[in-house]
C-alpha cells in the first residue's frame, strides 16, 4: 500500500497473491517495484497503480531496488540475484550466490558494484562481472548466524551488516576485513549508514 505522508491516506494498493517481502520506490519517485512470495517482482506506476512489469523467478522473489541512476532494477531469491532493464524489463545477467535463498540485495552508489546476502555471507560484485560465479569479496568469516540486512556506505568503501548472533558488522567491502563490531541484547534485523 501508498499512503499519503502527512496525513495518512490511503493512495493505493499493490497486489500480490501472498507474502510481499520488499518495495522500493525509483529515484525519481514516477515508480514503485514490489517482491513478493508469489515469484514475482512488480513494476507500478506511482501515480496510478498500473502495473508496467513483471519480473518473474522461479521462487519467491525476496528483494527488490532500482539502481541510484534508475536504469537498473536488482532482484534477488533463491540462489541468484539478478539484474534487469528497468525501461523495459529485460532481463540482464544473474549473479550466482551461495547453495540458498538470497535474501538481500543492493546496489553501491555509484551502481558499479552489488550487494548480495545469503546464510551468513555478503558477497560483493562487479554489475558488469562477465561470469555469474565472480566476486570481488565475500565478507565471512564473521557472523555465526543468518545476515538479514546489509548495505555500502555512500562511497563503497564500507558495507555494514545485522545479524541474528546479535551483531553489526562495519566492513572494509575492498579487503573484507571487519572494521567494528557492534553487540545488542537481541538480533540485529536492519542496518544502515547515516548520511548528513
Amino acid at each position: 500500500r501508498m499512503w499519503d505522508a502527512e496525513n495518512g491516506t490511503l493512495l493505493l494498493y499493490f497486489g500480490h497473491e501472498n507474502i510481499l517481502y520488499g518495495c522500493a520506490f525509483s529515484p525519481d519517485g514516477r515508480r514503485i517495484i514490489t517482491a513478493g512470495w508469489d515469484g514475482n517482482a512488480f513494476v507500478y506506476c506511482a501515480e496510478t497503480g498500473e502495473c508496467q512489469l513483471t519480473l518473474g523467478h522461479t521462487l519467491e522473489v525476496t528483494s527488490c531496488c532500482f539502481s541510484h541512476d534508475g536504469k537498473y532494477i536488482l532482484t534477488s531469491g533463491y540462489l541468484f540475484a539478478r539484474i534487469w532493464n528497468a525501461a523495459d524489463g529485460t532481463f540482464i545477467k544473474k549473479l550466482m550466490h551461495t547453495d540458498s535463498l538470497v535474501a538481500k540485495c543492493a546496489f553501491s552508489f555509484d551502481d558499479k558494484l552489488v550487494l548480495s546476502v545469503s546464510n551468513i555471507f555478503v558477497i560483493i560484485s562487479d554489475i558488469d562481472c562477465d561470469d555469474c560465479h565472480d566476486f570481488i569479496c565475500a565478507l565471512q568469516g564473521g557472523h555465526r548466524s543468518i545476515v538479514r540486512d546489509a548495505c555500502f556506505s555512500a562511497d563503497g568503501n564500507l558495507v555494514i551488516s545485522a545479524s541474528g548472533d546479535h551483531t553489526a558488522r562495519i566492513w572494509d567491502a575492498n579487503t573484507g576485513e571487519v572494521l567494528s563490531d557492534f553487540r545488542f541484547n537481541q538480533k540485529a534485523v536492519s542496518c544502515d549508514f547515516c548520511f548528513e
